[in-house]
């Protein structure tokens, strides 16, 4: 039995070191068979969000306090790796002039206008909308445990996102790119692992995450045509872009089916 998750575990450490500032220890030049770790990436939001809902334990914190250090433990625990490639996405997509500009552009350590405005108005949103799902929820006299469903769902179907965009469209960069070592092709027993936790979450809410699923394979769509037609595919910076607008879209849904 151990021998057969052993590769999952091994993959599924790999991807919180990739993904996370968890101290965790690897030894990236092993030889041990495991399974390619972007796959666990559901995994990993489900695991950043459980970290990140302390604040919902503390009665005497209102719900914009709570709301604020949850999205500020998130960034601190992955270490703003999805923000990251939002802000880095904005300048290049929209700041280009051509697909050879816009990825120079993206692999600029600099932050330019469109950066800073892409991530101030998108935490701003998850702050605002988090604040309003934890405050309908306590109207509801739901538990702590609502609450910390509803943000691991969002945080775990949002990573499902940028799969979809791998997986179904050609990487792209300008030069050497560190990023196309976690990119991979899904097999079966790859999407299986991804999809579990998600079909889980739709299995405990059905009515609720199905709408939010919709809403996220809609997304998938639209973005897919936008990258294709101003990079002629992806890159990393794009899929955490997509990651951090998907985030924002679920709680928008999320705050709609409670209010």
């Amino acid at each position: 039995m151990v021998t057969i998750f052993n590769p999952h575990w091994q993959g599924f450490k790999r991807s919180l070191v990739t993904y996370t500032r968890i101290p965790i220890s690897v030894d990236w030049n092993d030889t041990i068979k495991h399974t390619p770790a972007v796959c666990f990436l559901p995994w990993v939001g489900i695991v950043v969000a459980f970290l990140s809902a302390w604040p919902l334990w503390f009665d005497g914190l209102s719900t914009s306090l709570q709301a604020i250090f949850m999205l500020l433990t998130g960034v601190l625990l992955t270490g703003g790796f999805h923000e990251d490639g939002l802000m880095d996405a904005c300048d290049g997509l929209v700041g280009g002039w051509n697909a050879e500009q816009r990825l120079s552009i993206m692999k600029d350590s600099r932050i330019g206008s469109y950066a800073a405005l892409s991530i101030w108005f998108v935490m701003m949103l998850k702050w605002l909308l988090l604040t309003q799902i934890l405050s309908s929820l306590t109207l509801n006299l739901s538990d702590g445990g609502s609450a910390l469903l509803a943000w691991m769902a969002v945080h775990c179907i949002s990573r499902l996102a940028p799969l979809l965009i791998m997986n179904t469209m050609v990487y792209v960069s300008a030069g050497q790119s560190k990023a196309v070592n976690m990119i991979a092709k899904l097999g079966v027993q790859e999407w299986v692992i991804a999809l579990v936790p998600c079909g889980l979450f739709l299995l405990l809410d059905f009515s609720h995450f199905i709408k939010a699923v919709v809403v996220l394979l809609l997304f998938v769509v639209g973005a897919r045509c936008y990258l294709e037609k101003r990079i002629a595919g992806f890159n990393g910076d794009t899929l955490g872009a997509v990651e951090q607008i998907c985030e924002v879209l679920l709680l928008f849904c999320l705050m709609g089916a409670l209010t």
